[in-house]
C-alpha cells in the first residue's frame, strides 16, 4: 500500500510473425485479502530480423571464477551470451617449464586452459591476458633461455588450440593491460609481441592503450598490434589526444573502444551504456567494452569497501540483471540494426524509393551521430548534474525519445529496403 515498484519485462519475440501482439501481466499480492491488477502489454514485431552474426564485439572482463558470481558459472556464461558478449578475457593458460638451455621440460599442462576454452570458444573470441608468466624456468623473462622457450611454447599452444577447433580468429594475446598507464608497460608489450611475431606471425595481438601513452610509443607498437582498443575517455573523448587516435585509426587494423568509469550505478544507462555502441558506430569502430561485468569481491547490493563500484550485474539465485546491463544489450542490437540498414543501402532492392535511401543515409550519419553525443560528448554527459534528479529525468526523457524515434525509423526503413 502507498508504495511502487518498477517491473522490467524481457519479452522474446523469436518465432513470432510480424504484427501487433498483445498480452496481459496479472499481478496479485500475497495477502489474505489480496489485491490484483492487470497490466496490458502491446508489442510490435517488425518484419526485419537482426543479422545472424553480431557485427559488434562486446567485451567486459568478466572473471566469473573469482567474482561474486563464482557459484553460478553456467548461469553467468548463458547471461553473457544472451546479452551479446562475444569477447571473453581468459586468465587460464597452458603451464610449462624450461631449463637453462631454453628447452621445454616435461609436458605442457593444458588441463585448466582446455576447460575454459571449450566453454567459451564456441561463443566468440578469447583474449588471453597476462599469459607470459605461465612459462617458468631459470632466469627472468629477458633471459635467452626464456626467449627461446617462450617461442616454442607459443607454437605448441597455437597447435593445441587448432586441435580444439580454435583458429587464429578465435583468440588473441593480451600481454599488458592499459599500456601508457605507467612506465615500462609499452616496453613489456613490445617484448612479448615481438616474441609472438617470431613464433607465428598469424597470432593476433590485442592492446588497450590509455591517454597517457605517447605518439612515439603508438608508432612503435603499430607493427605489433592487430586489435586496438583505446580508452574512451583518454583517447576518444579527449580532443588533445586526437593525433594519437588518428595513429590508431589509420593503422588499418581492428579498432574497438572501452571504458572503466567507476560509480557505475550513477552512470546513465542510455548515455554511458547504450550510447557507447552508437559512439562506436559514429567513429567506425567495431567493438565496445566495459569494466566490468562481475569482477569484484564486493557485494554489489551494498556500498563497495575494497574498490570502486564497477559491476553491471548482481548475484542472486543466479544472475540478477540491471538497467545498465539491459542497456548494453540494447546498444548491441541498435548497432546490428544500423549495420543491416547500411547493407541495405549499399545493395538496395530494385524497388527502393529514393526518399527511403536518402532517409537511411541521413540516419546512418547525422542521426546516429546525434545519439553518439550522449556518450560523454554533450552537455548532459553520463553522470547526474548539479540540478539533481529532476535534471537527470529531463535529460533521460529526451534521450529516450530520440533513441525510440530512431529505432522506429530504423525498423520502418529496414522493412522497406530489405530484400
Amino acid at each position: 500500500a502507498w508504495g511502487a515498484r518498477q517491473l522490467w519485462l524481457n519479452i522474446s519475440t523469436k518465432g513470432l510473425v510480424p504484427g501487433e501482439w498483445t498480452g496481459t501481466v496479472r499481478l496479485r499480492s500475497l495477502d489474505i485479502e489480496s489485491l490484483s491488477v492487470n497490466a496490458d502489454v502491446k508489442v510490435t514485431v517488425w518484419a526485419p530480423t537482426l543479422p545472424d552474426k553480431q557485427p559488434l564485439s562486446l567485451c567486459h572482463w568478466g572473471y566469473v571464477h573469482s567474482s561474486v558470481l563464482k557459484d553460478y558459472p553456467d548461469a553467468a556464461l548463458a547471461d553473457q551470451v544472451r546479452n551479446g558478449t562475444n569477447v571473453f578475457v581468459g586468465t587460464f593458460y597452458p603451464k610449462a617449464q624450461f631449463n637453462e638451455q631454453g628447452e621445454l621440460v616435461g609436458d605442457i599442462d593444458f588441463s585448466v586452459h582446455d576447460d575454459y576454452v571449450k566453454r567459451h570458444a564456441p561463443h566468440g573470441t578469447i583474449l588471453f591476458c597476462g599469459y607470459q608468466g605461465a612459462i617458468q624456468g631459470p632466469g627472468g623473462q629477458e633471459s635467452e633461455a626464456y626467449v627461446k622457450a617462450h617461442v616454442a611454447w607459443l607454437r605448441a599452444w597455437v597447435a593445441h588450440l587448432k586441435e580444439l577447433g580454435v583458429g587464429y580468429d578465435g583468440f588473441a594475446l593480451y600481454p599488458v593491460d592499459e599500456p601508457g598507464l605507467s612506465d615500462g608497460l609499452v616496453e613489456l608489450y613490445l617484448r612479448m609481441a615481438k616474441l609472438a611475431r617470431e613464433a607465428d606471425p598469424n597470432i593476433r595481438m590485442y592492446t588497450d592503450p590509455v591517454g597517457r601513452i605517447t605518439e612515439a610509443e603508438l608508432e612503435e607498437m603499430l607493427p605489433y598490434v592487430d586489435i586496438w582498443c583505446p580508452n574512451r575517455r583518454g583517447l576518444i573523448l579527449d580532443k588533445t589526444n586526437a593525433a594519437k587516435l588518428e595513429i590508431i585509426r589509420n593503422s588499418g587494423k581492428t579498432v574497438w573502444t572501452y571504458e572503466c568509469d567507476s560509480n557505475v550505478k550513477h552512470q546513465s544507462p542510455l548515455g554511458y551504456y547504450r550510447a557507447q555502441a552508437w559512439l562506436a558506430w559514429d567513429l567506425g569502430l567495431t567493438g565496445i567494452g566495459f569494466w566490468s561485468y562481475c569482477t569484484s569481491q564486493d557485494d554489489p547490493w551494498f556500498l563497495p569497501t575494497l574498490r570502486h563500484d564497477y559491476l553491471l550485474v548482481y548475484p542472486g539465485n543466479g544472475v540478477v540483471s540491471s538497467k545498465r546491463w539491459e542497456a548494453v544489450r540494447d546498444g548491441v542490437e541498435d548497432y546490428s540494426m544500423l549495420a543491416a540498414l547500411r547493407d541495405a543501402v549499399n545493395q538496395p532492392p530494385a524497388t527502393a524509393a529514393s526518399e527511403d535511401l536518402d532517409a537511411a543515409k541521413n540516419l546512418l550519419d547525422a542521426e546516429a551521430g546525434a545519439v553518439a553525443l550522449f556518450c560523454g560528448l554533450d552537455d548532459g554527459d553520463t553522470l547526474p548534474g548539479a540540478d539533481g534528479l529532476p535534471g537527470v529525468r529531463l535529460v533521460t526523457d529526451k534521450r529516450w525519445d530520440k533513441i525510440q524515434s530512431l529505432r522506429r525509423e530504423l525498423a520502418g526503413l529496414l522493412t522497406r529496403l530489405a530484400k
